[in-house]
């Protein structure tokens, strides 16, 4: 194993800095573009701990984790046409 010092361990990220706060480094335009290994980062950063960042995070991971089959969403859908007929 090469040996390194510990200012160019520092300089390619080898050691990590532990006062570092976390934080999204990248910045994503659609929940969808994220990975579901960031979601689940962002579950417990500071920015997303609100109740709506947090509701729409596990809709997303309980999404990508229970895919919805098509006669499912067509049930779905179907079922707001009917709510939305009755409020007509």
């Amino acid at each position: 194993m090469p040996k390194f010092s510990l200012k160019t361990m520092k300089k390619n990220n080898m050691i990590k800095s532990t006062k570092k706060k976390e934080t999204m480094k990248k910045k994503y335009n659609n929940i969808q573009d994220v990975s579901l290994v960031n979601l689940y980062k962002m579950l417990t950063l500071k920015q997303f701990q609100d109740k709506d960042h947090q509701k729409m995070i596990n809709d997303e991971i309980n999404f990508r984790n229970n895919p919805i089959t098509l006669n499912q969403l067509e049930n779905l859908f179907k079922g707001q046409l009917v709510k939305l007929s009755k409020v007509l």
